[in-house]
Order: structure tokens, then sequence, then C-alpha cells
């Protein structure tokens, strides 16, 4: 069972595939660019570089930061599917390979179990 962080990124992703896809209203306007190499992105909105911590904080927690941020680390093989229940499928699978460690409250940690810090030592190790 994934943790309810990973199910909550997971969730964020299946928005994002159906934003893509035109099945729900892009209403936060998340543009999208596809590429040979990387196959399809989103782009990140910018932020001025003079804004407050309290924005910052907000810009960083908002949909339209997190979305593409947890979009564009998924594998472009899984963001190809054509139908969300292929999506689905491939995306669970995908989120199978990678630890799922959620820090145990009341307890300090020092890593992020969530997707958009992970950083294998290679993508292929996954």
């Amino acid at each position: 069972m994934m943790s309810l962080q990973r199910r909550r990124e997971r969730y964020v992703i299946l928005m994002m595939w159906k934003t893509y896809h035109n099945v729900v209203p892009n209403s936060c306007n998340i543009k999208f660019v596809e590429t040979t190499r990387y196959g399809i992105k989103a782009v990140l909105p910018s932020l001025s570089k003079s804004s407050s911590m309290r924005n910052q904080t907000l810009y960083d927690s908002s949909f339209a930061v997190r979305g593409p941020k947890l979009w564009n680390k998924v594998p472009s093989d899984v963001k190809a599917e054509r139908t969300f229940d292929s999506f689905k499928t491939s995306l669970s699978k995908f989120l199978a390979l990678i630890p799922d460690n959620p820090p145990i409250s009341g307890y300090t940690s020092s890593w992020s179990n969530s997707l958009v810090d992970y950083m294998p030592s290679r993508w292929s190790d996954i």
C-alpha cells in the first residue's frame, strides 16, 4: 500500500494527464511542450525572484507548480499512454519501483518522500 503522500502525488499526476488530454478544464493554464528527447513536459510558471517567502511557499505548494514538477518526473513511455486506464496501470507500476518511506510522525527526518525530491543515482536503475 502506498503512503498518503504518494497517493496524493499519484492523484496530482492523474489530474495532469487529464489536463493534457483535455478531459478536465485547464483552469491553471498549464502549458505542455513535446520534445523528441524528453517527450511531453509541463512548463513551470515563473515567479519573481523578489517575492516574499510567503508567496514563494504558496507558489511551491500550488497545483500549477506541483503538478508540472510531478508530471516531469514520470518517464516519457508512461506519459505516452493513450487511454486513462493504461496510464493509471503504467503509472502504478512506475511508482511501485520508487521507494516509499514516509517519515514517522513525531520524529524529525532528513529525507523527503516526495517524488519531486527523489533522485536515484541513475534513472535506469528503476
